[in-house]
């Protein structure tokens, strides 16, 4: 059974609005497909009325969290924290208003004890809003 919105919030380190997607569509040990409600203005992300294309990085970042937490069969997220954003394209300077649903994908390219890379793409009924590379670094073991 793939995780819905309540397995990925014992995932990820956000809880409530800030756990931006809604469930998880595919997945193996070298990707992850996750699905997103479409952001509008209630978004906690919005600004001046839309969400700026940059918070697509947070919804990558979140799907390689739900990837990882996968991966290891955790029931919880693992200490780490999003270190690098690169080649990161904006396809326009917001989300689509009225784009609906969203599509969140990442691909892992590696992974060691220290962190992991991943490539990712988000886009919005087919439209790609963004797309780049993220890199997450893992806390020591033992380390919040």
């Amino acid at each position: 059974m793939m995780p819905d919105r309540e397995a990925i919030e014992r995932m990820v380190p956000h809880a409530g609005s800030m756990c931006l997607l809604e469930a998880v569509t595919a997945w193996d040990a070298g990707h992850i497909a996750c699905s997103a409600a479409e952001p509008g203005a209630g978004h906690p992300l919005a600004r001046d009325g839309c969400v700026p294309a940059v918070a697509a990085c947070e919804y990558a970042a979140q799907a390689s969290a739900v990837h990882g937490a996968l991966l290891d069969d955790a029931h919880g997220p693992r200490a780490g924290m999003l270190a690098k954003l690169m080649e990161v394209r904006l396809h326009s300077r917001c989300f689509p208003a009225g784009g609906g649903p969203l599509a969140v994908r990442a691909e892992l390219l590696g992974r060691t004890a220290a962190g992991c890379l991943y490539a990712f793409d988000v886009a919005s009924i087919g439209t790609p809003v963004a797309s780049g590379r993220l890199m997450v670094a893992f806390a020591p073991v033992g380390r919040p």
